[in-house]
């Protein structure tokens, strides 16, 4: 549905085979995958900020357009991840999260340690959230994500 508003505190669903691409303001695009829920949480402490989700379930990919935004902030039920200008992806599933780093650079912090994700690496936080390493993500893993979020991604 094009043009839907959702404003502060609006949580969107999406059924299976279905994908939503939010527009939100500082050039940001969101597209939200099948079988997903995510909260919008808005700007986060204000105009300079960054606009803050909460992935409850499923996976979201995150582009931007231009650099001039003040970032994303994604909470997942085991990880925070932070990003300004870049294009990657997060995956919650069973309260476990997986984070990919398509172009650019993610911080991804967990209850016990805090990482930096480059260009073509990923990371999964136990849903306890426990960090794993930082790897070079293969051809198949890439694709999986690829396939859930889309051409819009």
């Amino acid at each position: 549905m094009i043009g839907l508003g959702l404003g502060l505190n609006a949580k969107l669903r999406t059924e299976a085979e279905a994908r939503v691409t939010m527009a939100c303001s500082g050039g940001l695009e969101v597209v939200v995958g099948p079988e997903s829920e995510i909260d919008v949480l808005g700007l986060l402490d204000g105009d300079t900020r960054p606009f803050g989700l909460r992935l409850i379930d499923g996976i979201a990919g995150f582009l931007f357009s231009s650099e001039d935004g003040n970032g994303v902030q994604v909470r997942t039920p085991s990880a925070v991840a932070a990003v300004r200008s870049t294009e990657w992806a997060m995956r919650v599933e069973n309260r476990a999260s997986a984070v990919f780093t398509r172009e650019g650079t993610v911080f991804v912090a967990g209850d016990d340690a805090d990482v930096k994700l480059g260009p073509g690496e990923g990371i999964d936080v136990s849903s306890s959230g426990e960090i794993g390493s930082v790897t070079n993500w293969g051809r198949a893993r890439i694709e999986e994500f690829d396939d859930l979020l889309g051409a819009e991604w």
